[in-house]
């Protein structure tokens, strides 16, 4: 990829996009990934926007056998370091997930992702 070429802004991340040309990843884990946005000059078909073009894989919600639930699975093979979809929720601290996670006990419905790559400090409800 020529860096900067087209109008592209990665300037947040050092002048490098975090993707190669097959939309991988290709940054170290725990770095933020900056795609370019409405502020750039690129068009959609810009290398540095891989999150914004959405699902690109076939995916299917399955009832657990085990009785833990539901679940997701490929009906793909998908590339490693590849984009799958978006993980979002409101962002917490722990403390607050904890006092959460007691009500939605009582309730029998929850699910709270610690975002515990450096620090357990953050929660995603």
């Amino acid at each position: 990829l020529a860096e900067a070429a087209g109008g592209c802004c990665p300037g947040a991340s050092r002048n490098k996009f975090a993707y190669n040309e097959a939309g991988q990843v290709r940054i170290r884990a725990g770095l933020p990934i900056y795609e370019c946005n409405s502020r750039c000059r690129c068009g959609a078909d810009c290398p540095n926007r891989v999150v914004q073009k959405g699902i690109r894989y076939d995916l299917c919600i399955f009832r657990t056998g085990n009785g833990r639930g539901w679940g997701v699975r490929t009906l793909e093979r998908i590339r490693k370091n590849s984009f799958v979809m978006e993980y979002v929720g409101e962002i917490i601290t722990s403390e607050e997930a904890e006092r959460r996670g007691q009500v939605y006990d009582r309730q029998g419905a929850t699910y709270l992702f610690d975002l515990d790559y450096v620090e357990d400090v953050y929660t995603v409800d």
